[in-house]
């Protein structure tokens, strides 16, 4: 056997050899193919992202069928599936980690595709996007709504269970770089902390006001003196977009310089700011909505930020937001916020607010006392949207009714429902949490550069280049990673409540 052995090593290393050529020429192959298709994918990204801008705008008529429609095509194109269907389960043998990278999003976003880009469930979403977007619904139209709606939440849930989830819920938690489980356990978490201290506070309502029933009225008084404490007021001089400017010339990001523009018109009731990335990282633009506070502006030019300094070179990890699965909302909330954070800043207080420290510690303390009503109710907000598919069977107004007791801890029977007719649940499904995670996000971030730059880190011009870190990687590394590539850890929920001293 000794004689023959030299020639059976011979003989695999050559078989190996000729599978790693093989195997690298067919990647070869694949790369090509997904350039060509990111490249249809980037124009028809660009495309939509300027019917959006046109349609909040009003710059020109807004086109949002036709590139909904390319988008269609491309996702359900057959070479497409192919490629990705023979490729996923075995891209750890590829050696570009980019390519790898790629194959991963793109299998994420053509999953998603197969739920929301599903012929059936585009038909209802822009019917009922439509109905949503005119002004004067007529009885008859307004009162077909809920049940088109209900229909919607019954198809996603079909289409999901189909692809062999327990519902929507799970396939889109699964696919929006949070995961189920890992969700589940925040929540549970927040409202573990959360309740005695809330607790505490709707018995000190009771107390002060004398009130015998706690109501969905006092429930909403204890959120509102929160928001109404956490919106820097400004002097009536001040031009918003100014403000932006020197803000972000304050932390060495110097607007003039982007390939950025903002502009401020009324907007549809409930929206406050819209923030586009027409072309990464060619084009940003955002419009908000009149009257609106300096934090909501910085919040905008935060997803500005997060686009333009965006260096990775490969369209489907450059993070347009226009088809599930290719990203995870909560981060790109996230760096929205981070920017927004900056207002909420002591030292920027004293110099744009005129704020003394007596006045920012007293506002602190307020933040401090209502933080636990402002954290159950984004819960109850986003749970509410949950439950339909979770529940499919309820009611809507009992999911709200059985949402308010029990987060928002309402005693009484009279609770004031809405219809179901939220055009977020119909263009931005499962996106509400989003917010929430983006406050915690924003507070991690904005506790390490007061630890690596101190306490007037927002006049530090190193800051703005520390932030890119957050923001130049694109989708190429998952949003854990790039949170403790920032600040050292991954979200730290811990941190977020001992910073308003919920313990």
């Amino acid at each position: 056997m000794k004689f023959f052995y030299p020639f059976i090593r011979f003989s695999v290393a050559t078989i190996l050899s000729f599978s790693v050529v093989s195997c690298q020429a067919n990647t070869n192959e694949l790369e090509k193919f997904l350039t060509r298709i990111e490249i249809e994918y980037e124009q028809i990204s660009i495309e939509l992202g300027t019917a959006y801008w046109n349609f909040y705008s009003g710059e020109e008529k807004p086109d949002l069928l036709t590139p909904k429609n390319k988008y269609f095509a491309l996702l359900t194109n057959d070479t497409l599936n192919n490629y990705i269907e023979k490729w996923y389960p075995k891209r750890s043998e590829i050696t570009d980690t980019i390519l790898q990278c790629r194959i991963k999003v793109w299998h994420n976003t053509l999953l998603s595709a197969k739920v929301e880009y599903d012929a059936e469930i585009m038909k209802l979403r822009n019917e009922l996007e439509e109905m949503l977007e005119v002004k004067d619904n007529n009885e008859n139209q307004a009162s077909i709504i809920p049940a088109k709606m209900r229909e919607l939440i019954n198809l996603r849930n079909k289409k999901s269970q189909d692809l062999g989830f327990k519902n929507y819920v799970h396939f889109t938690f699964e696919n929006n770089g949070l995961g189920y489980n890992w969700f589940k356990e925040f929540v549970n978490s927040l409202d573990k902390a959360t309740l005695e201290p809330y607790k505490a506070l709707i018995e000190k309502a009771k107390n002060e006001k004398q009130i015998k029933e706690f109501s969905q009225i006092n429930a909403f008084q204890l959120i509102g003196i929160f928001y109404a404490n956490n919106s820097p007021q400004l002097p009536k001089t001040v031009n918003n977009i100014d403000m932006v400017k020197e803000s972000l010339a304050n932390i060495g990001i110097f607007y003039n310089d982007l390939p950025s523009k903002l502009v401020e018109k009324q907007l549809p009731a409930g929206v406050g700011g819209q923030g586009i990335m027409l072309n990464i990282p060619g084009d940003f633009r955002a419009v908000m909505t009149l009257e609106m506070d300096i934090s909501v502006w910085m919040h905008e030019m935060g997803h500005g930020l997060h686009g333009l300094f965006n260096s990775i070179d490969q369209p489907i990890l450059e993070g347009y937001e226009w088809i599930p699965g290719n990203g995870t909302p909560a981060f790109s909330e996230g760096m929205a916020e981070t920017s927004a954070w900056l207002t909420r800043n002591p030292e920027w207080l004293k110099k744009y607010a005129h704020l003394t420290d007596d006045e920012i510690n007293a506002q602190k303390d307020l933040l401090n006392t209502y933080s636990p009503a402002f954290i159950r109710y984004h819960i109850a907000n986003f749970m509410q949207e949950m439950e339909l598919y979770l529940y499919p069977e309820k009611e809507y107004d009992q999911i709200q009714k059985d949402v308010a007791k029990k987060y928002l801890l309402i005693e009484s029977d009279n609770i004031r429902t809405r219809d179901l007719n939220n055009i977020i649940y119909v263009a931005y499904p499962l996106y509400l949490q989003s917010y929430l995670l983006a406050d915690i996000i924003a507070c991690q971030i904005h506790q390490t550069l007061k630890e690596k730059f101190g306490n007037e880190y927002v006049f530090n011009k190193d800051v703005g280049k520390y932030l890119e870190v957050f923001y130049k990687h694109g989708e190429y590394y998952p949003w854990q990673e790039r949170m403790i590539m920032g600040t050292g850890k991954e979200l730290d929920i811990d941190a977020y409540l001992n910073y308003y001293k919920i313990n």
